[in-house]
């Protein structure tokens, strides 16, 4: 031992090689005598979230032009004086009712019934003359030329009568269809002359509701396609599309279209804004809430649905919206719709699905808009 110290002290290198290996032996004897920590398994573990869901059938329903109109009078008539006169009666007041070739109003006939008292006359005097000249042609003492002056001054007598009885009845102003007297412009006294307006008549059986469609949908539509229309007043109107324009408005590019709608009755007025909506197809679509829809990263409007508890967004088409929701395609004809916590998922996220027994929660809207 004093050799093996004394050796030590001449090559103290020794010493520090003996330092460090009992250094390393006391730092490894900790690692392996040191009781293993205890590791909270709940730090780590994924919490999955519950979404509460709802599968929903598909139904089929009518995809529909949605567009903006007018009603307008089927027909409308502005009576106008033909002859100079003094209106003398009138038979029909404005807002009422009129048949075809019913008598509105009647003027002053003048001297017209004098003049055709004197054009009979002469109509007759014309008559005698053609006969006095048809038996001297017979006898041999009358020129074909003579003859042939009398008959025209028979035909002359008989175009006066009728000039003149046309004139009297223009003095006598008539319904010239069915309709509704809408307004009237002279009273008893007034003197008209040539041209002067004198009332309105308009047709509203059928009444047309007016609307334009843009160069999208034009394509859809046909002459017969049936079309419904919600009037301002809260009527609810069916007709047909009876005409459509071949040629847009320069200014909008916008079609002209027309659905004449029965009204026999007269109930339906013109002149009042329309709803009008026409079925172009019927396709396959499901009834939801607007809550329950959202947007992706993208900006896509969609529904957030559960395949195998792995969520999905779908992008959707909407069809129509009514009262009872909004109808949309995109998700076949059966989906298991996030009614709760669709807020909180995204794209491709792994849900624990609670299946909503509540079958009114979407049509009610009581789903979580988060």
């Amino acid at each position: 031992m004093p050799q093996l110290i004394t050796t030590l002290r001449q090559q103290p290198a020794w010493i520090a090689l003996m330092i460090v290996i009992f250094l390393c032996l006391w730092v490894t004897s900790g690692y392996i005598t040191a009781e293993p920590k205890s590791v909270d398994s709940s730090a780590g573990k994924t919490v999955i979230p519950k979404v509460r869901v709802q599968t929903l059938y598909a139904q089929k329903v009518n995809r529909e032009v949605s567009l903006y109109g007018r009603t307008e009078p089927d027909r409308s008539a502005t009576l106008r004086a033909e002859v100079k006169g003094l209106v003398t009666a009138i038979y029909v007041q404005e807002g009422q009712g009129v048949k075809q070739g019913q008598l509105i109003l009647s003027l002053d006939s003048n001297d017209l019934s004098a003049q055709m008292r004197s054009a009979c006359a002469v109509l007759q005097q014309r008559e005698i003359e053609l006969q006095g000249a048809e038996s001297l042609g017979k006898k041999g003492f009358q020129s074909q030329s003579a003859l042939a002056q009398a008959q025209a001054n028979v035909e002359l007598a008989k175009a006066e009568i009728e000039r003149l009885q046309l004139a009297l009845d223009k003095t006598q102003i008539l319904a010239p269809f069915d309709g509704i007297l809408n307004q009237r412009s002279v009273e008893v006294g007034d003197l008209l002359r040539d041209g002067d307006t004198i009332a309105t008549v308009v047709d509203l059986d059928p009444l047309i509701i007016s609307a334009d469609v843009t160069e999208n949908w034009i394509q859809y539509l046909q002459l017969g396609q049936p079309a419904t229309g919600r009037l301002t007043t809260g009527q609810n109107t069916r007709g047909h599309i009876r005409y459509l324009s071949s040629v847009s408005n320069m200014g909008t590019n916008t079609f002209n279209l027309e659905v004449a709608v029965p009204n026999p009755e007269g109930r339906l007025f013109a002149g009042m804004s329309t709803e009008l909506k026409v079925p172009i197809e019927e396709r396959w679509a499901l009834n939801i809430t607007p809550a329950v829809m959202a947007l992706d990263e993208q900006g896509n409007l969609g529904v957030k649905t559960v395949e195998n508890n792995v969520v999905k967004f779908t992008p959707i088409d909407i069809v129509k919206s009514d009262s009872q929701g909004v109808w949309l395609t995109g998700l076949g004809e059966q989906a298991d719709v996030i009614t709760r916590g669709h807020g909180f998922v995204r794209h491709g996220d792994t849900v624990d699905v609670v299946h909503d027994t509540l079958s009114s929660e979407l049509k009610t809207g009581k789903s979580d808009t988060q």
